[in-house]
Parts: C-alpha cells; sequence; structure tokens
C-alpha cells in the first residue's frame, strides 16, 4: 500500500471543493494514497485512528481551531502536520489558502523543515486530556470567583481567589493567555506559563516554569470546569484534583525556509513592534 497524506478540514470546507481537489490531484500524481476527513471540535483525539496507519503527513485545512484538534490526532502518532490557513488569523498556520499545491510540492521534495511544539497532558483521575495551546480551569458561567489551591513539582506554589488559572505552553502564549496579559514566548523555548485567570488581587502575575515542572489544581470547595485547547470540556467537583505535565508529547509543525518567522507572524497578525501611526516623525 503506498504512502498517505490526509487532509482535515473545517467543517464550512468543501472537500470536493478546488483547494482540496487541487491537492489531492497533485498529491496523487506523485503516488500518495489520500484521504479526507471534516473535522469538529466535539470529536474526540483518536476520530483518525483507523485512517493513519502508513500516514506521512496531515494537512490541516481551516484556522488555527483545527489546527489545534489536528495536532492532537497526529502527535502521538508521530505525524508532521501543515497548517493551511483558511480562517482569520491563523497565527498557527503556514501557508495560506490557495498556497497549499506549491507547499506540498515542496514538502514532497523534501524542501522543508520540522518545528516541535509540545503539548500539555491534564488528569481528572483516570480521564486524561491533551492540549497544544493550554488547559484552563475556570469557573464557567458562575458569578463568584473560585479558590484553586495549585501545587508545583508537589510544592505549594498558591491559592488564588479568581475565575480560574491558565496553563499554557509557548505555542498557546499567543492565544488567550496573550489576552489577559500573559507573556509571549518564542515556540523554542521549553516552558510552560501558569497564570490567573482575573485574580481578586493586585499583585498575582504570570510565572514561567521548566517544561518538566509538574502542576497541580485543586479546588477545596467550589466545582469549576476543565477546557483543553478550547474544546475538550470535562466538569471538577469540589474537591477535585486537576495534575498539569508535559510528558514528551509533541507534534511537529512542516515549515519552509522561505515562510514567515516568529516575529514576520508576530507583526503581521498581531501588529507586535508596529508603530501606532507609520511615517517620519
Amino acid at each position: 500500500m503506498p504512502d498517505a497524506v490526509g487532509i482535515v478540514c473545517h467543517p464550512r470546507i468543501d472537500i470536493g471543493g478546488p483547494p482540496v481537489m487541487e491537492a489531492r490531484r497533485r498529491l496523487e500524481a506523485r503516488g500518495f494514497r489520500v484521504w479526507t476527513y471534516c473535522a469538529t471540535a466535539e470529536e474526540r483525539p483518536g476520530a483518525l485512528a483507523g485512517d493513519l496507519n502508513g500516514t506521512r503527513l496531515i494537512v490541516s485545512v481551516g484556522g488555527d481551531g483545527t489546527l489545534l484538534w489536528t495536532a492532537q490526532q497526529a502527535a502521538a502518532a508521530h505525524i508532521p502536520v501543515l497548517g493551511v490557513n483558511a480562517g482569520r488569523l491563523g497565527f498557527l498556520t503556514q501557508v495560506q489558502l490557495g498556497d497549499e499545491g506549491k507547499a506540498l510540492d515542496r514538502w514532497a521534495a523534501g524542501d522543508f523543515k520540522l518545528q516541535r511544539r509540545a503539548l500539555l497532558e491534564a488528569r481528572v483521575g483516570e480521564r486524561v486530556f491533551n492540549a497544544l495551546n493550554d488547559v484552563v480551569v475556570h469557573k464557567g458561567s458562575e458569578i463568584n470567583l473560585i479558590r484553586i489551591e495549585s501545587l508545583v513539582d508537589d510544592q505549594p506554589a498558591g491559592q488564588f481567589d479568581a475565575d480560574g488559572v491558565i496553563v499554557s505552553t509557548p505555542t498557546g502564549s499567543t492565544g488567550y493567555a496573550l489576552s489577559l496579559g500573559g507573556p509571549i514566548v518564542h515556540p523554542d523555548v521549553r516552558a510552560i506559563t501558569f497564570m490567573p485567570l482575573n485574580p481578586h488581587s493586585l499583585f498575582n502575575r504570570p510565572i514561567v516554569l521548566p517544561e518538566q515542572a509538574r502542576i497541580t489544581l485543586r479546588l477545596p470547595s467550589a466545582s469549576a470546569i476543565l477546557t483543553c485547547d478550547g474544546q475538550q470540556n470535562a466538569d471538577l467537583a469540589p474537591g477535585a484534583e486537576v495534575r498539569i505535565a508535559a510528558p514528551g508529547l509533541a507534534v511537529e509543525l512542516v515549515q519552509f525556509d522561505r515562510g514567515p518567522n516568529f516575529f514576520e507572524l508576530l507583526r503581521r497578525k498581531l501588529r507586535w513592534g508596529l508603530p501606532l501611526v507609520d511615517g517620519d516623525e
């Protein structure tokens, strides 16, 4: 059986439309078997398990949400992911919709590099969740703040009266954590960012921890919700404990030498480092 390439699309992308069909044509002309899948955030990791045998690459066509879902599927199988942006921001994607054909030609010719992106693992009892961006424990629709106790490497770190806590990877540092004042962490830095979510305090600031740190979050009295990458949810009862770590699971994203670098993406997508008004003073 020939090697395969998978194409995972956001539900609003027509699998039979010109961009996907052109990508399929180019890949099949090179002898690859091509499978396609329409992804929804409600589907749990493992949905692609039957398609991954012999797969050398998964192409994610959509926005960052589609790539996050695809990365969770691909990481355990050690299959690289090429992100094609058909959404609004597309910070994690490498090429724009319409350029995927040329990008696949470069990939097939070996003209690419792989960038490692670590995933977090969150354990609640016997349940295990993975996240490329972030793990969030939050109060949900409740009005009152919740108290969260935290430990790092089994040592007490602090307790917070807050809307919740965010634990993010460097990849996730430009997502939800950024909107709450967290630091931008370069993707090559092996670190975890820990930050209270709207704490009722003047002094609680985000902290950057080594990637090997083990974080425990406890709910002494309140219920909460666990959300991973904004897609997987689990209800947490009072007394629940969430254990978060980076166990070595990672996804490899396909990148190109002539593609945008990290700082170009920051300027282009987030307007980081740009003056308020262009022109000479």
